[in-house]
């Protein structure tokens, strides 16, 4: 197999669906390589480790999500209502069309309690949500209980997708959405 000249962000978009699909510890640096079209010892030019290069999808799609996802939360020339639902389309609709569910969720899962140089982009994503949710939640509820509710809602999205990848429902997302939207 001829190696392609492949870009650095290429590759990171490459490596999260792999990393998506396959959860981090089951993927290797042969998976990553092969899904980008290098060969095994090409791919070590552009990242030195597994551990590296998740570390930098990890970044890169908080830099992402924050771009395009949570920004939708302070596009405050719509009113509340419509920031909501289009935040939680856009998630929902990003996940759904993506094999393996939600990057951020599933790394947590795994990683969590056994990889500590990933706790960090992990916190970060999920303060960004909840900062987002909040952020909309407070123009109807004081901050604190803004606060709670961002909580909750992300709790409570995390939790639907994981029962979305083991039952097969997508009506427990819709319900998830109605619920909290509700809440606003």
């Amino acid at each position: 197999m001829p190696v392609q000249k492949v870009t650095r962000e290429e590759i990171l978009q490459k490596a999260m669906l792999v990393f998506k699909r396959q959860g981090y510890h089951r993927t290797t640096m042969e998976d990553l390589a092969r899904a980008c079209g290098l060969l095994k010892g090409s791919f070590y030019h552009y990242f030195s480790s597994k551990e590296v290069l998740m570390k930098e999808v990890l970044r890169h799609s908080n830099e992402q999500n924050e771009k395009i996802l949570f920004s939708l939360a302070y596009a405050e020339e719509k009113p509340p209502q419509q920031r909501l639902e289009d935040l939680l389309d856009a998630l929902f609709n990003g996940i759904n069309r993506s094999e393996g569910g939600c990057l951020m969720g599933n790394t947590t899962l795994e990683t969590a309690l056994v990889t500590e140089e990933f706790k960090e982009p992990l916190r970060v994503h999920f303060n960004n949500a909840m900062a987002a949710l909040a952020h909309i939640y407070q123009h109807t509820h004081p901050r604190e209980k803004a606060q709670e509710l961002a909580e909750q809602a992300t709790a409570e999205i995390q939790g639907s997708l994981l029962l979305v990848k083991l039952f097969q429902n997508e009506r427990l997302l819709t319900d998830c959405r109605n619920r909290i939207l509700e809440r606003l």
